[in-house]
């Protein structure tokens, strides 16, 4: 009982800690002046497209990870998923800490090792940071289409794109010398044991190089079945997409909303480019996330950022209201997921 009362307190003190950034980082006085102004008819679609965008990351990531549609596992996963929004936004560098969250959440379930947990959201995460370039360099493409010079954006595309090179290259060298990486490892873990059996007490922290090698050729094999499965991959990358571009109808539709036309190719660059402000670890991206938007928009528009303040006040909100509702009721019912209460 004292257990469950401490676990309903923490889950109060999250709660109201959200609320209160909520409150100082957005500004709810402005929010529903805006609101007032707006209209609601066209704002309707920016809750809508960040539902479909957060339903799209599930399933891609469930599909990634290879679980059943209708199963205990697939039902984690999207909870795992939508869960992580909560990590994402509002904890330090939750960006990077999203996929470690999703990973340990499903590796709970008894039928899922550790490796294939990371293996199915690296696989993913990849995929989506390859979609995010994808649906950015489309809209540079369209901005420069449209007789505009996107020359500030440029540069950061190429960045992230030798990025995912640097990625795919560490990968293809990690499984070339597993051998060798299993035995840094250990040696690692090693020096580490007595700090990690501190923070896992009572758990078997101790690692050996077959042990870890195991582990890595299971992670392997893991993303060997993802690739070679053409449908399943196929399907995987589609969703991704499909992420990105609900992403965009947000902020779209709240320039529509407040009167300002806006073309779709400069809010696809302007969305993608807010992502990278998104490294700099502060809840929601609160700042960082907002200088990325305005300065794309008033770069390539010709509206001022007065204009433009009201619809991405209207933009945020939308977004963050979706992502704390679906990411809090999905923690809320991770125990019951991870458990396996429901039945496969």
């Amino acid at each position: 009982m004292d257990f469950d009362r401490r676990r309903v307190a923490f889950r109060v003190v999250v709660a109201v800690a959200i609320a209160a950034l909520l409150v100082t980082g957005v500004g709810w006085d402005r929010v529903l002046r805006n609101l007032r102004d707006a209209n609601l008819a066209i704002y309707a679609f920016a809750p809508l497209g960040a539902a479909l965008a957060l339903l799209a990351g599930g399933e891609g990531t469930r599909v990634a990870l290879g679980f059943p549609v209708w199963s205990v596992r697939g039902a984690l996963a999207r909870r795992a998923f939508y869960g992580a929004a909560i990590v994402r936004n509002f904890l330090p560098a939750g960006n990077v800490g999203g996929g470690g969250f999703v990973a340990y959440t499903v590796s709970r379930h008894g039928d899922v090792t550790v490796s294939e947990a990371v293996a199915g959201v690296t696989g993913w995460e990849f995929v989506m940071m390859v979609a995010s370039s994808v649906v950015g360099g489309v809209g540079v493409l369209g901005v420069v289409a449209a007789g505009q010079d996107p020359a500030g954006t440029v540069g950061l595309f190429v960045a992230f794109g030798a990025v995912l090179a640097a990625i795919a290259t560490a990968g293809v060298v990690l499984e070339a010398y597993r051998e060798a990486v299993a035995a840094v490892v250990t040696r690692l873990a090693l020096a580490f044991e007595p700090v990690l059996a501190r923070v896992v007490p009572g758990h078997d922290v101790r690692l050996d190089a077959g042990r870890v090698r195991r582990g890595l050729d299971e992670f392997f094999a893991t993303l060997s079945r993802l690739t070679a499965d053409r449908s399943r991959f196929v399907t995987v990358l589609a969703a991704a997409h499909a992420a990105w571009l609900c992403w965009i109808i947000p902020l779209f539709v709240s320039l529509l909303a407040v009167g300002v036309v806006v073309s779709p190719a400069v809010v696809m660059v302007a969305v993608t480019v807010s992502g990278f402000a998104r490294a700099v670890p502060l809840p929601a991206g609160i700042g960082p996330v907002d200088v990325a938007l305005g300065g794309v928009l008033v770069t390539l528009t010709p509206h001022s950022l007065g204009e433009l303040a009201s619809a991405l006040v209207l933009y945020r909100s939308s977004m963050v209201l979706v992502q704390v509702m679906a990411g809090g009721l999905s923690l809320w019912t991770l125990d019951v997921a991870a458990t396996g209460e429901l039945a496969d």
